[in-house]
């Protein structure tokens, strides 16, 4: 954390020396800086806004967050310079520790991204990993549409809404191709249908056929 809130000057934590940590600290030490950092590194939302993050000592506010998740070590790194846009990147360690940048070519595009692989947004970790002061009942409150959506997110199970969207999608396809087979099919049963008039039909032009032909013969000898 650099200049970011109540943190002038560089500093490191190192979350992976602990398991249960209690912090504790007069008011504006930097104590729910620690968390908002968390939130904005990922998310891009804290309890204040733009240059409002901004140490009022520092030209700039940069939080780098390190996780390790499914397997695999993350980079997410925030910068606001003072007056200037926000930027964002986002890395992923290989099994030799060199980052390779996942960094897409907007803001919004890359803040997507990390939701994607944390198939996590803002309201969902505030709801489930992370409790905003005063608003512990947050999931309490919601409505039961809402709390089955944060919940889904959690358990991964918006993947299988993706699954059902899909396999909507394929049964239109399937049932607009059925529909023109059976269209096509029904043009062939009317044709067939109408076999029996035409093999008559047939039968007389060739009569009437036969018989103008031996006429033409008569009249030409």
């Amino acid at each position: 954390i650099e200049g970011f809130l109540s943190y002038r000057d560089p500093v490191a934590v190192d979350f992976t020396r602990f398991k249960l940590a209690c912090i504790s600290g007069a008011n504006g030490a930097g104590k729910s800086s620690l968390l908002d950092a968390i939130t904005w590194a990922l998310f891009g939302k804290a309890r204040a806004r733009d240059d409002e993050l901004i140490n009022s000592g520092s030209s700039l506010a940069r939080v780098q967050f390190d996780f390790h998740y499914e397997g695999s070590d993350y980079q997410v790194m925030r910068t606001k310079k003072r007056d200037k846009t926000t930027q964002l990147e986002l890395r992923i360690l290989t099994p030799e520790g060199t980052p390779r940048v996942l960094t897409e070519a907007t803001l919004r595009l890359t803040e997507q991204r990390i939701q994607d692989v944390l198939r996590l947004d803002y309201e969902t970790f505030t709801n489930a990993s992370f409790f905003l002061q005063g608003r512990a009942d947050q999931f309490a409150q919601q409505r039961p549409a809402e709390r089955k959506q944060i919940l889904g997110s959690i358990l991964g199970l918006d993947i299988w809404e993706r699954y059902r969207e899909q396999a909507q999608l394929r049964r239109r396809h399937a049932e607009a191709d059925l529909a023109g087979l059976d269209a096509q099919l029904q043009e062939i049963e009317a044709e067939l249908a109408q076999e029996a008039d035409r093999r008559s039909r047939l039968q007389a032009l060739e009569s009437q056929l036969e018989q103008l032909t031996a006429s033409r013969q008569s009249q030409q000898t």
